[in-house]
This record gives C-alpha cells, structure tokens and sequence, in this order.
C-alpha cells in the first residue's frame, strides 16, 4: 500500500511536471495590411514565462515606412561558424576593477546571465541579451525556461542575481529546420533579446537602445563602417566575475549586421555594443547601444570588405521599434526615448530589415 501511495505521488509529481512545463501558446490572427497600413511592417515574437511552461506568441505591426524596406535575397553561410568568438592579434581587452570601477557608469549597466552571457540594462528592468543565450535556434534552453537569471558585479567581487520573470525572442530566430540547416540564412540578424527582471536592480543606471543603419539614398552610414564602439562583457577565457572592456573599430558592415575585429570569447555573447551619440534636443554627448554581440562568421557577399569577423546584430530602426515594444507600449517608449523615438529620425535610417 505504502509502494502504491509512494508511486502515485511520483505518477502525479510527473504529469504536473508536464503540465507545466508543456508549451501553452496563443496565436492571435493577423490580417494582411492595407493600402492605409503601407507604413507598418508586420513582426512576430515569442513571450516565455520563466518557470511556467507559457509561451505565448504576438503578431503585430510597428509603424515605419514600407517603402525603405529593403528586399534582400537570404544570403548563405557556415551557420555553425556564429558560435565562436575570436581574439584577433594582441589581447588589447582591458580589466575592470570591481571595487574601483565597478559602480561607475556604463560598468553598472553591465550584466551576467545565469545562462553563461553577458547583457545590459536598457531600461530600470529590462536587460538586453542574445536570442542564442536563451533559444538554442531549435529550442529553448531548459535553463533559461525553468530558473533564468541575471545578475551584476558588486565592489567585492562577488554576483548579485536578480530572477528574470520573462523574455521576448524574435520569431525570426526560430529553427525551422530542414535537415540540419536553417530555413533563414540570415538567422543571426535576430540575434537578440530582452530579459523583464522579476525586480528591479536598485540603483544601476542602464544604456538606453540606439539606431544603427545604411542611407540607402547616398550610402551613407549611421554608426556603421569606420566607428568606434565599445563593449563590456565575462568572456570565459579570463578570471571569473571580471568584466574586461573592448574598443573596437567597424570595419565593415550590412543593413543587419556590424563586423569588427574587437577580442571576444565564450561568455561575451549578448554584450551591448554602444557608442556616443548625439542628442539632436540637447546636442549633448551620450552612449547608445548600436547592436548585440552574436559571435563569429564570414561577412555577406554585400559587406565592402570580405573577411572573418566577430558580428552583433545592429539595432535598425525596425529591430529598435521591437524592443521597444518589449519593454513598454509605445507610449512608454515615446516617454523613455524621445530622441529616439522621433518619426523624422527613423525615417532617416532608411536600409530596414529584409522583407519576407
């Protein structure tokens, strides 16, 4: 009797398990644009609920003139290549000290994910991350669906983690698989992702989301081929809970992707990449995230100068209107980043994501 009670615990302990943690998704209908939507571009993203078994998926369309939208065929390449990261020449990363620099801004802004990444605030409780940290381009990892993390370097050296409560993966980041190859060649310009904290993380400052793109009209750039940017990250190669900071030249680009020979290893996925930008309000001087650092590849046929670099997927305006999304409606948004948000600059940044 004993064995048979013992036994139906374990019986009803498993089907609970799979309760849980079976997907619940919701597929909300989206119908087809019309000729007054001409200035919306449909997205999708995926919601996971840590610790719930939810995933619930939205369709939706974010304003930005249709008419820039670039239509590009999918390029291919080494797929298995993205998830290396490369030192190139003399290590030139440098230390952060935590009891010295690491309360000091951007340092603080800076953050480790339970999942072996970096990420950084972008908002009071938002962190941004890579999609590859989270949803292994076939599934979610079992980690980041069941006990998610993120957590910052205090003075002592030690980690102070914070659970997450959720995370935004764009669709386009899914698997579809035929074989063992990816349905999109292009997989890695999606290669981002915010993390909503259960709380949040008292008294850090965050780097607020930038743009970064191609003026289609002259082939000009916006933080693109030939700027400077910076990133901070755990790279798994050095001293473990030591920030080190890369500053890194673009040295070539495509409307999705940055290619840069700044050293990054294992534990530097999802590292912001930011650079200074000006406010066109106040004309003051500040950091913006410009991509996220995905990892290793061979440039596209597209990119002026043909190499291996280590990549971040760039925040073009449709990539920035998203993760704005994630983190608040669009008023939200227009209230966090004015600047940013402005209709006019958008529209300036004119070389948008491929249309499917």
């Amino acid at each position: 009797q004993k064995f048979s009670m013992a036994l139906g615990k374990q019986m009803f302990s498993f089907l609970f398990f799979l309760f849980i943690f079976s997907s619940s998704i919701h597929y909300p209908v989206l119908s087809a644009p019309t000729e007054d939507e001409s200035y919306h571009h449909p997205v999708q993203w995926e919601t996971v609920w840590v610790g719930t078994g939810i995933i619930e998926r939205t369709q939706t369309l974010l304003r930005i003139p249709r008419q820039h939208v670039e239509t590009s065929m999918a390029l291919i390449h080494d797929q298995n290549s993205r998830h290396r990261r490369l030192v190139y020449g003399d290590d030139d990363r440098v230390r952060i000290d935590p009891s010295t620099q690491g309360s000091e801004y951007p340092y603080n802004a800076v953050v480790r994910v339970s999942t072996g990444c970096s990420g950084m605030l972008i908002s009071e409780k938002h962190i941004l991350a890579a999609s590859h940290c989270v949803h292994n381009g076939n599934d979610y990892l079992l980690a980041a669906r069941l006990f998610l993390r993120a957590g910052y370097l205090q003075t002592d050296g030690r980690t102070k983690w914070t659970f997450v409560r959720r995370f935004f993966v764009p669709m386009q980041w899914r698997n579809f698989t035929d074989g063992q190859n990816h349905q999109y060649s292009d997989w890695d310009d999606y290669d981002f992702s915010v993390l909503e904290l259960a709380e949040k993380m008292d008294g850090r400052k965050f780097v607020p989301p930038g743009l970064s793109g191609l003026f289609c009209n002259n082939h000009r750039t916006l933080h693109g081929a030939g700027s400077t940017a910076e990133f901070v990250s755990f790279p798994d190669d050095k001293p473990k809970d030591v920030m080190w900071l890369v500053s890194t030249k673009i040295t070539t680009e495509s409307p999705h992707l940055l290619y840069f020979e700044g050293d990054a290893w294992h534990g530097s996925s999802g590292a912001a990449l930011y650079a200074w930008d000006t406010d066109p309000q106040t004309g003051k001087q500040e950091r913006r995230i410009i991509g996220v650092l995905s990892g290793n590849r061979d440039t596209e046929s597209v990119a002026a100068i043909q190499g291996n670099y280590n990549v971040a997927a760039r925040l073009h305006p449709l990539n920035f209107l998203m993760i704005c999304r994630w983190i608040g409606t669009e008023s939200d948004c227009k209230d966090r980043y004015q600047d940013y948000f402005d209709e006019e600059r958008l529209n300036s940044v004119v070389c948008n994501p491929r249309a499917r």
